[in-house]
C-alpha cells in the first residue's frame, strides 16, 4: 500500500559536496529526536558498541523502524544493509543515501556488490548493521538466520560482531502483524508501547556461525521478556 503511494513521488537527489556532509548530522539528530519522542525506547548494554573502529551489528527484524530505533541508541553513525526495493522508494531513498545505507537485491551481482561495499566500509572503520533473517517477521518470532552473515564475517574476521535484540514493536503499525487486515496501518492501541533494545557483548570470531548468532539473539530477546 505504502509502496504504491510512494512510487508516484519524484525521487529526491542528494546535493553533492559539503552541503550533503552538513545535512547528514542534522538529519540524524532530527530522526533520533523523533524516534525517541514517539517510542521512548529503553536501551540496555549499548556501551558494547565500540566508540571507534569497525563493527558489525546484527539484530532481529520486527518492524520498518528497527533501523531508526537502533540508530538512536548509538553514538556513532550506523550504515544498514537494506532491501533494494525499499532503498529505491522516493524520500526513503534520499534518507538512506544520506545514511550511506547499502542496497541489496536477490541476485548474485547485487549480493556480490553489497558484500564488497560492506567489506570496504568495515575496512574504513564503519559500523554496519545487518538483519540476518533477511525479512521482516510475519509472526513476531525470530526467523531463521541466513548464511550470508557467515560469508560477510569471514571476509573480515577481526571485526567484532555485536548482537542486538528489539522488543515491543510487534503489533505496531509498522510491523506485519496486521498485514492482512482491512486497515493494516491503523493503530490498534493508543497506549505507548514499551520498546526495549538490548545489546550484548561482542561475539568471538571463532564462534561466529549462523546457529550461534541466532541463539545469542534469541537469548537476548528472552532476557527482556520477549517470547
Amino acid at each position: 500500500m505504502w509502496a504504491t503511494a510512494l512510487s508516484v513521488l519524484p525521487k529526491l537527489k542528494i546535493p553533492k559536496g559539503s552541503i550533503s556532509l552538513k545535512l547528514s548530522p542534522l538529519y540524524r539528530r532530527i530522526i533520533h529526536a523523533v524516534t525517541i519522542w514517539i517510542y521512548k525506547p529503553k536501551y540496555i548494554g549499548f556501551e558494547n558498541v565500540p566508540a571507534e573502529g569497525p563493527a558489525i551489528l546484527i539484530a532481529n527484524h520486527v518492524s520498518y523502524v528497527d533501523g531508526p530505533i537502533i540508530d538512536a541508541g548509538c553514538k556513532r553513525p550506523v550504515r544498514y544493509l537494506i532491501d533494494q526495493d525499499i532503498y529505491n522508494f522516493p524520500v526513503v531513498h534520499y534518507m538512506m543515501s544520506l545514511n550511506r545505507s547499502i542496497p541489496i537485491a536477490y541476485n548474485r551481482k547485487s549480493v556480490e556488490k553489497a558484500f564488497d561495499e560492506i567489506s570496504a566500509g568495515l575496512r574504513a572503520g564503519d559500523i554496519v548493521c545487518l538483519f540476518p533473517e533477511g525479512f521482516l517477521t510475519y509472526t513476531g518470532s525470530l526467523g531463521r538466520f541466513r548464511p550470508g552473515i557467515e560469508w560477510i564475517t569471514r571476509r573480515d574476521p577481526d571485526v567484532p560482531v555485536i548482537p542486538i535484540a528489539i522488543s515491543g514493536l510487534w503489533g505496531s503499525i509498522l510491523s506485519r502483524k496486521y498485514l492482512k487486515a482491512r486497515f493494516p496501518f491503523w493503530p490498534r492501541q493508543l497506549r505507548r508501547r514499551k520498546v526495549t533494545v538490548i545489546c550484548g557483548p561482542a561475539i568471538p570470531a571463532e564462534k561466529v556461525t549462523v546457529n550461534y548468532l541466532q541463539e545469542v539473539v534469541m537469548k537476548l530477546k528472552y532476557s527482556i521478556g520477549d517470547r
